[in-house]
């Protein structure tokens, strides 16, 4: 048979025999949960740590950016003597130079020596400078460069006879007004 303790001192119940085990696991347990709460806060700590010190390089060194980044250039201001520059520029390179020259070299002749051109792109025409042997062939060569595309016609503007040459040619200048279409074609 088994000894019976009966103990009628009314203790209170986590000091009762069977209470003892629950008691040891219930310390064991608050113990562990106590150290788990000291490890996440000495975690959260470190964390905050390590936010501030990168908070501070990241100031520091937009700081230094800052310092070695030059300041952005003004907008660029352009007078209106400069905008025209450009705006001529821009006429000469859109000129549509390969049906100019085709144009040139199909009334091409041995009679009319071609010595300049110059394009007027604002008022879409041909300015230019030729050598022919006599008036005639001065007018042919201008009714074949008038009839030949991308051009619509060709006048003379000024002609005069170039005495230093033996031969005599006549040098004269023209204007050759370029057809619609080639402008558009580009």
């Amino acid at each position: 048979m088994k000894p019976l303790h009966i103990d009628f001192v009314d203790r209170p119940p986590w000091r009762l025999p069977i209470a003892g085990r629950a008691r040891t696991i219930l310390i064991a347990l608050a113990t562990v949960v106590l150290l788990a709460g000291v490890a996440l806060a000495w975690y959260a700590l470190q964390l905050g740590r390590q936010v501030a010190e990168t908070s501070q390089a990241i100031a520091l060194a937009r700081r230094e950016l800052l310092t070695h980044t030059p300041p952005t250039p003004p907008p660029l201001r352009l007078s209106e003597a400069q905008v025209l520059a450009i705006n001529a520029a821009i006429g000469q390179l859109n000129t549509p130079w390969p049906a100019l020259l085709d144009g040139f070299e199909s009334v091409a002749s041995a009679d009319v020596a071609l010595l300049q051109i110059e394009p007027d792109k604002r008022r879409r025409l041909v300015k230019g400078v030729a050598e022919a042997k006599d008036h005639q062939r001065m007018l042919d060569y201008l009714a074949a460069l008038g009839s030949a595309p991308p051009f619509a016609r060709a006048m003379v503007t000024r002609q005069e006879i170039n005495e230093k040459d033996a031969n005599r040619p006549l040098r004269f200048m023209f204007e050759a007004l370029l057809d619609e279409p080639a402008q558009e074609g580009r």
